[in-house]
């Protein structure tokens, strides 16, 4: 379906004379498939001197090499459209060429819509993906360059333009691996650039790593020898300098190398515009060292690696030094033994008395985020990053908020808000670029292939997974990961050949066990079936038993591991496999609300043991498990039952007498989040007698529109767990009506039509510039009827699910999304009609339904009704309106739905109300 793209993300181009418009307008009258001419077909552009596209199109006419034409005053030199030459490729049927003339002319937009409306061969997808790149689109031309090198992976062309995708994310490594690929095919002139491209972006990457260790040896030198910090490194990454400059005064051994430091800290000064550094020097300065420096050296020696302090150990050195009186060196020594998140009283009591909180605020926040975790608390841990990090922006302190992103990123993957990970990763992955904080690239990749992999955007991930393995090529334990992560991939894409020669190619490195490696191997241990050889399960066997000693991890990960080892267990002793899953739902069970592993494990092992029902036609045990797994009581009549992952889907229905039948599918091709089955006609029938039918379905397929015809009334049951009481007494009738929103010019949004209904008495209308999401969640909590006219948007980075764009507040927030109505009651039991684009559009997430729909009825709603594609402006207001008047005659909200539904079909209306979806 369309996705949204702001303005800001669009170039806008000069249309062409009316002239020009006619021509294409015949252009796209052509229904003649483009065919390949036995000559070279000649462009209008093709001879000139030197070409005017970075990228390099596929059409014959321009194989030969020319320079580049890019002026380094701006101007990229396009040719002019000569129309005539246009007209003439028309007459011979070359549509590619068309496209080709538009696309090296700069209107890409216009060539796009041409490549579009062709067959979709390698030479057309790399042309879409050098358009979608003149768009500043570079993730999209991943997904488009990787769709043509499945067909044709030798062809250097798709090469070049995958290393201009890659270079326009930063990723210069894997860009530079790409350009290379390109000098081995030793075409003239085209090699010999690539050459050169290949090198300057390696050396531009290289140079960042040189730099980066290059201040960590000097910094290092300066903590535990006093050679004096160059000032030019100082100035490059003033914050890494701060780090050394507090571990080399902790380490000094007298006052004498402490005052030497003070050049170094009166730099550091200077660019903060403060005088914290010197003072710190100062007040070293004065103390006793016949008492602090034997503590100094034992930091020294930990500092060095000479000597670990763990345990026993740590505490007895802590104790020494709380006696000591030595708050500078205490404070160090908890950062440096890595026991914030143990001591965080105490430490945000060091951190006070420091005389610079500022500096020490982002291992503080740290400190709180990674206690709160260990208690399951994931809502204190991301409070605590986020407001450590608006402290660290405040104070400048950009290496200590790159720290900080990073690890909020990481928060955010664990819990799927792969969005909101993604934007931050990259923020400060550019960031970690302008310092030369290369150690800090590494780990923000690492965090982007998860991001990306969660939002199903395997060409991205793959990007990020080549850049990340090109850090240290060399790495055998880096090497086995980048081939588990780019198998996991390949199973999600349900093509287990590939998978498998990853997991080879992984497995030839003698590495540590991780659940990403038993998750594979549980997958396609599953995908290829019969056909595994028993080693290979014994192995995978023994990979969970080395696993599970590992004393890192957590309880939750445990939980993961046990339901791992079911997941595959089931397969071939399916008592045992029934019997381990059934443990990892007990024992996570009361952990579930607060530790998402736990909950993941619970969700997973309800499905695997759904799905081992329907494999044994047991619908009735599958659809309590579903019902138990989704915290609802499952409808002994008229229900309609989905669950599915990967390559398998299972229906299960039951009629108006209660009996069930079911259908069990083990061998989809394509990856459900490309295409559901259509419900069989079979099962069909069995709901056909039901006036209206509940819809129970695991999180993935949760709100897809279409599952039953449009004359029929359905609804999908929202999973529950935070179920709201009704009240005891009926609230008084509120309608809150939302419109005429006037979002930020930004979105380039265009202005709706405003809103012609009459109020009611009882009526709230918050309109234009006062529907904020602030005034909309205030109004809403009592209302027992909502109307919200919006703009609905999903794709952006707001989000994971779609979201409402209101008229922005004070702070400039405009968004209303399923996050911001968590922890809301909405007391009035409410009716909600989302009048918006794309609103019922959620989250891919396996554990968990996350949308729009879902989260308004947890937070009350006793209804939604919610469309899944574009809504007509000229034709929402009337439909919602007519469908809240039937509402309000006491008809159900499903039956209302189809009623008001038909009405419009009668009368010519667009096929949107088709994909409105009813929530209950």
């Amino acid at each position: 379906r369309p996705r949204f793209r702001p303005a800001w993300d669009r170039r806008r181009v000069a249309g062409f004379a009316a002239a020009s418009a006619a021509v294409v307008l015949a252009v796209l009258a052509v229904v003649r498939p483009w065919r390949a001419p036995e000559a070279p077909r000649e462009l209008p552009f093709a001879l000139a001197s030197a070409r005017p596209l970075e990228g390099r199109p596929s059409h014959p006419g321009l194989d030969g090499y020319r320079a580049l034409a890019t002026m380094r005053g701006g101007a990229a030199g396009r040719p002019e459209l000569d129309l005539a030459k246009l007209a003439a490729l028309e007459q011979r049927g070359d549509l590619h060429g068309i496209a080709t003339a538009y696309l090296v002319s700069g209107d890409s937009e216009r060539a796009e819509r041409i490549l579009e409306a062709l067959p979709q061969s390698p030479a057309v997808q790399g042309d879409r993906a050098l358009a979608a790149l003149d768009l500043g689109q570079p993730e999209r031309a991943l997904g488009l360059v990787e769709a043509a090198l499945e067909t044709a992976p030798e062809d250097p062309r798709l090469h070049w333009n995958r290393g201009l995708a890659l270079q326009a994310v930063s990723l210069e490594l894997a860009a530079s691996a790409e350009f290379q690929r390109v000098v081995q095919a030793k075409e003239p002139g085209w090699s010999t650039e690539a050459q050169a491209r290949a090198d300057g972006l390696r050396q531009g990457a290289l140079g960042r790593r040189d730099s980066w260790q290059a201040m960590n040896a000097a910094g290092m030198a300066l903590a535990l020898e006093g050679t004096p910090y160059p000032a030019t490194m100082a100035r490059r990454n003033p914050d890494l300098a701060r780090l050394y400059l507090y571990h080399a005064l902790r380490a000094a051994p007298s006052a004498e190398r402490v005052r030497a430091l003070l050049p170094l800290a009166t730099v550091l000064d200077d660019a903060t515009r403060t005088k914290t550094a010197t003072a710190y020097v100062a007040r070293v300065a004065e103390a006793d060292f016949a008492r602090r420096g034997p503590l100094a050296h034992t930091y020294r020696a930990v500092l060095e690696g000479t000597e670990t302090l763990e345990g026993a150990k740590a505490d007895v050195y802590l104790a020494k030094l709380r006696r000591s009186n030595e708050r500078d060196l205490l404070l160090g020594a908890l950062l440096l033994l890595r026991q914030e998140d143990q001591h965080v009283e105490e430490l945000a009591t060091l951190v006070r008395q420091s005389g610079e909180p500022a500096w020490y605020e982002a291992p503080l926040a740290r400190g709180r985020a990674q206690a709160a975790l260990a208690r399951g608390d994931t809502e204190t841990a991301e409070k605590s990053l986020t407001e450590g990090l608006a402290s660290c922006r405040s104070a400048g302190f950009q290496y200590r908020c790159v720290d900080l992103q990073q690890h909020l990123a990481a928060l955010y993957n664990r819990l799927d808000r792969r969005k909101e990970a993604e934007g931050l990763a990259r923020s400060a992955l550019e960031e970690a670029f302008r310092t030369d904080s290369w150690f800090q690239e590494e780990v923000l990749l690492s965090d982007l292939v998860t991001s990306a992999r969660l939002s199903h955007a395997p060409a991205l991930a793959r990007a990020y997974l080549d850049e990340y393995v090109q850090h240290a090529p060399e790495d055998c334990a880096r090497r086995s990961e980048y081939h588990h992560a780019r198998a996991l991939l390949a199973v999600e894409d349900l093509d287990a050949k590939a998978a498998r020669r990853e997991v080879q190619d992984a497995i030839g490195c003698a590495t540590a066990p991780t659940l990403l490696e038993i998750a594979v191997a549980g997958d396609l241990l599953r995908l290829e079936g019969g056909t595994v050889p028993g080693r290979e399960l014994d192995r995978v066997r023994e990979r969970i038993r080395v696993l599970r000693e590992d004393p890192s991890l957590s309880a939750g990960d445990r939980l993961l591991l046990d339901h791992l080892e079911g997941r595959i267990l089931i397969e071939r002793d399916r008592e045992a496999g029934q019997k381990l899953l059934r443990g990892v739902i007990t024992g996570s069970a009361l952990k579930r609300s607060s530790d998402i592993e736990a909950r993941k494990a619970w969700s997973h092992s309800h499905h695997v043991l759904v799905m081992d029902a329907g494999r044994a036609k047991e619908w009735d045990p599958a659809v309590s498990l579903l019902a138990e797994e989704l915290d609802r009581t499952a409808p002994t009549s008229c229900l309609l039952a989905l669950a599915g992952q990967d390559e398998r889907l299972l229906f299960v229905a039951r009629g108006p007498d209660g009996a069930s039948e079911g259908l069990y599918l083990n061998a989809l091709k394509r990856p459900l989040r490309e295409e559901v089955p259509e419900v069989p006609e079979r099962l069909r029938q069995v709901v056909a007698a039901c006036e209206s039918v509940r819809v129970l379905a695991e999180p993935i397929l949760q709100g897809r529109p279409g599952l039953l015809p449009p004359d029929r009334a359905w609804s999908y049951l929202a999973p529950g767990g935070h179920r709201i009481a009704a009240p005891a007494v009926a609230p008084a009738t509120k309608r809150l009506l939302v419109s005429d929103v006037e979002p930020p010019a930004s979105l380039g949004l265009p202005r709706l039509m405003p809103w012609k209904g009459a109020p009611g008495p009882n009526d709230v209308h918050l309109r234009g510039r006062a529907a904020t999401p602030e005034a909309v969640l205030a109004e809403m909590e009592d209302a027992t009827e909502v109307e919200l006219h919006t703009h609905g948007l999903s794709g952006t980075g707001l989000s994971d699910a779609a979201f409402l764009a209101l008229s922005p507040d004070a702070a400039g927030h405009y968004a209303l999304t399923a996050e911001d109505l968590e922890g809301h009651t909405l007391k009035g039991t409410p009716v909600v009609l989302l009048a918006a684009c794309d609103a019922n559009v959620g989250a891919w997430r396996y554990h968990a339904v996350w949308s729009l729909p879902s989260a308004l009825i947890q937070a009350g709603a006793r209804a939604v009704v919610a469309p899944s594609t574009q809504v007509p402006d000229v034709e929402a207001g009337a439909f919602f309106q007519a469908l809240l008047e039937t509402l309000r005659r006491g008809v159900p909200p499903a039956q209302a739905l189809r009623d008001t539904r038909a009405r419009w079909l009668r009368q010519g209306s667009a096929k949107w109300v088709q994909d409105l979806v009813a929530f209950e």
